[in-house]
């Protein structure tokens, strides 16, 4: 395994780690002892490494370009996880869904809980858009222990958000059923 760190404007940390098939997790951290310490406990044998094409891609993204963040996925879940970060990758720069519309998508209309369980295990943040997903009734809804980031990302992309609501008009498409 290798990995590396990234410096955001917001005063975290992107820790990231991959393989040689692709990107295994992207979590943000306090600080670079956090990561470090993550990196301990889970992943005993790593070379620190950057990955230029990623770290190319995370600069545009916090300088409000309109950048696909993609890139090869190494991770692992449920068939239920798989399926919901699959469709919630698809969702574009700049839009939000509701956790009721990625149920939908899954097959399962009434799995919106499930679809937030999902989220919550994401092992790649902004790679799988779980900020681009919020509430039906237009408010954020939780992004772990750092739900202000949610808000902050959103508007970086330049979702309009009014108190702690996305305003129903911004998409062209629909959020929510």
């Amino acid at each position: 395994m290798k990995y590396n760190i990234f410096y955001t404007p917001f005063n975290l940390i992107l820790g990231y780690v991959w393989s040689d098939k692709g990107l295994r997790e992207m979590s943000f951290y306090l600080d670079e002892e956090c990561f470090q310490s993550h990196l301990k406990k889970y992943y005993k044998e790593s070379v620190n490494e950057r990955l230029v094409t990623l770290e190319e891609m995370l600069e545009k993204y916090f300088q409000r370009e309109s950048v696909i963040l993609d890139y090869n996925l190494d991770i692992s879940g449920t068939v239920f996880q798989m399926n919901v970060w699959n469709i919630v990758r698809e969702i574009p720069y700049g839009q939000v869904k509701s956790y009721k519309w990625v149920a939908w998508r899954v097959g399962n209309p009434r799995s919106s809980r499930a679809v937030g369980n999902a989220l919550s295990s994401n092992p790649v943040v902004l790679i799988i858009p779980c900020h681009r997903v919020i509430k039906n009734d237009g408010s954020l809804g939780r992004y772990g222990a750092l739900d202000w980031l949610k808000k902050r990302l959103l508007e970086l992309e330049g979702v309009k958000i009014y108190g702690d609501r996305v305003e129903k008009r911004m998409n062209k498409v629909s959020w929510f059923i």
